[in-house]
């Protein structure tokens, strides 16, 4: 009996052990994204200043052939904001995936339909934006 009782608190610590070992190497390794997340912002926000309009920002990624998407909605609603994905993260429980963008967000000068990206639309902010999908 004794010695069942040594090999199940043998397991339990092995167990214990291989879980902290883990989690720090997720955490780790997580901390390796941010920095290549923030770098990244940090070079686009070299290259690309506020007050640019939504063409040359547009251009300069096409240039850089950039993939990006659009979407509206994150903080500025009076115009669309282009993606560029930077990379993927664990997704919740609840969520099927995670994906990191760099957001370029921009402000209208003239009254339009919100659902179109306009040229004249002016860059107001580059940052990192979290994206989940197939949430509950």
């Amino acid at each position: 009996m004794k010695r069942w009782l040594l090999v199940l608190i043998g397991v339990i610590i092995a167990v214990s052990a291989g879980a902290a070992i883990r989690s720090r190497i997720k955490s780790a390794a997580k901390k390796k994204r941010e920095a290549v997340y923030e770098s990244t912002l940090q070079a686009y926000s070299q290259n690309l200043k506020p007050g640019l309009t939504r063409k040359e920002v547009e251009e300069y990624l096409r240039a850089k052939g950039t993939y990006f998407t659009q979407m509206r909605c994150i903080k500025e609603r009076s115009a669309l904001a282009d993606l560029v994905k930077i990379g993927e993260e664990d997704a919740p429980w609840y969520c099927s995936e995670h994906w990191v963008h760099i957001a370029f967000e921009y402000a209208a000068v003239e009254p339009h339909n919100s659902l179109k990206a306009y040229d004249t639309d002016v860059l107001k902010t580059i940052t990192i934006f979290h994206e989940w999908g197939g949430c509950l």
